[in-house]
C-alpha cells in the first residue's frame, strides 16, 4: 500500500498546494502592475499633455515675441498697428477708446508695452493685457475700476473710490450720489490704496447691510476719538461709532430707533438730537441741540444742552471728558 502511494505521488502532475499559492502570488503581482502602469498612463494623460502644451504654448509665445521684436527692428513698416481691438470694456466705449490711443492715419510703428501704457493712463482702467494678433493688429483686455464709494476732503469735489480704496476717477453729474461718501481731511492720493479709505469702504458696507441708506462717514478730523462718525437717512443726529466693531453700536442704534417710533414724542425728541454717542459698550448718549436758555447770557457757540443715556453707565475717562460726554452736572441718565 505504501508503495503504490509513493508510485502514485511520483506519477501526479497536478501542482501542490504550495505551487498554486506561488502563481497566485505571481498573477497578483502581474496585476498591481498592469494597474500601476495605467494609472501613470491616465496621470500623464490627464495631467502630463496639458502642462506639456501650456508649457509649448508659453515658449511659443515668448520666441514669437522675440521673433516679432526682431522682425520689427528690421522692417518696423511691417509693424505699423492699423489695427486695436479692446475688451472687457463696461462703461467705456471701446471704440472710441481705441480711436483715442491709436489715432487714424498715425504711420509710426507703436509697441504692445505702449498700447498699453496709454490704456493705463485713462482713470477707469486698472489693469491692461495687450498682445499682437498680427504684425499690424493688437488686442488688449481691460478691467475697468468699479466704484464702491465717493471721497471728498473739505473743499475739494469728490472722487470715485474702488473698493480696495484706491481713488480713481472724479465723480462728476448725480449718478454716484447713492454711493457711500468718505469724508477725509486731505485729498486722497489718485491710483494708490489708501488705508484709511479701504476701512471707510468696509465700515460703509457694514452700515448698508445693517439697512441705512444715503450713507457718509466722517473718518479723520481734529477728534480722533469721535471718529469715525456717521450720517444716514432718517437720522437728522450725528452719530459717534468710535474705533471697533461697529455691529454691536449698530445693533445698539437699532434698538434705540425701534423703543422710539418716529410718530410718537420720544421718537420726536430723538430726531431733535445733535449727536448720538455708539462708543460705549451697552449705551447710547444721546446729546441735544443747545437751547438758548442756558446760561446767563444766552448760549455759548458750542456748548451742549443737557443730555441722557440708556443702557448701563458709561465708563469713567482717566484723562477727562471730551467735548460734550455727559460727566457734566447738568446732564442725567434715564432709565
Amino acid at each position: 500500500m505504501i508503495g503504490w502511494l509513493r508510485r502514485r505521488n511520483r506519477d501526479d502532475l497536478r501542482p501542490t498546494y504550495a505551487e498554486r499559492q506561488a502563481a497566485l502570488e505571481r498573477a497578483r503581482e502581474r496585476l498591481h502592475r498592469q494597474a500601476r502602469s495605467e494609472a501613470r498612463r491616465r496621470t500623464w494623460v490627464k495631467v502630463g499633455l496639458p502642462l506639456l502644451g501650456a508649457f509649448a504654448f508659453v515658449l511659443g509665445l515668448a520666441l514669437a515675441d522675440r521673433v516679432a521684436a526682431r522682425s520689427a527692428a528690421a522692417r518696423p513698416d511691417l509693424f505699423v498697428v492699423e489695427r486695436l481691438e479692446i475688451e472687457g470694456t463696461r462703461r467705456l466705449d471701446a471704440a472710441a477708446l481705441a480711436r483715442a490711443v491709436l489715432p487714424e492715419g498715425a504711420p509710426d510703428p507703436i509697441a504692445p508695452e505702449e498700447v498699453a501704457a496709454r490704456l493705463e493712463a485713462h482713470p477707469w482702467i486698472a489693469r491692461v493685457a495687450v498682445a499682437r494678433l498680427a504684425p499690424d493688429a493688437l488686442v488688449a483686455r481691460v478691467e475697468e475700476h468699479e466704484p464702491a464709494a465717493r471721497a471728498r476732503a473739505i473743499g475739494e469735489a469728490p472722487v470715485l473710490v474702488n473698493a480696495s480704496g484706491v481713488a480713481f476717477a472724479d465723480a462728476e453729474g448725480s449718478e454716484w450720489d447713492a454711493l457711500p461718501l468718505l469724508v477725509v481731511a486731505d485729498p486722497p492720493p489718485r491710483d494708490r490704496r489708501d488705508p484709511l479709505l479701504a476701512q471707510g469702504i468696509g465700515l460703509a458696507r457694514a452700515v448698508a447691510d445693517a439697512g441705512y441708506t444715503h450713507i457718509e462717514l466722517s473718518l479723520d478730523g481734529e477728534d480722533p476719538n469721535a471718529l469715525p462718525a456717521l450720517r444716514v437717512d432718517g437720522i437728522p443726529a450725528r452719530i459717534v461709532l468710535g474705533a471697533g466693531d461697529p455691529a454691536p453700536k449698530l445693533a445698539n442704534l437699532a434698538r434705540l430707533l425701534r423703543t422710539r417710533p418716529p410718530d410718537g414724542p420720544e421718537g420726536q425728541a430723538l430726531r431733535a438730537m445733535r449727536e448720538i454717542d455708539l462708543r460705549f459698550a451697552e449705551q447710547v448718549v444721546l446729546r441735544p441741540v443747545a437751547s438758548p436758555e442756558l446760561g446767563n447770557g444766552g448760549p455759548t457757540p458750542g456748548a451742549d444742552a443737557p443730555g441722557s443715556t440708556t443702557g448701563v453707565g458709561a465708563p469713567r475717562r482717566a484723562t477727562g471728558d471730551r467735548h460734550g460726554e455727559s460727566r457734566r452736572p447738568h446732564e442725567h441718565k434715564e432709565g
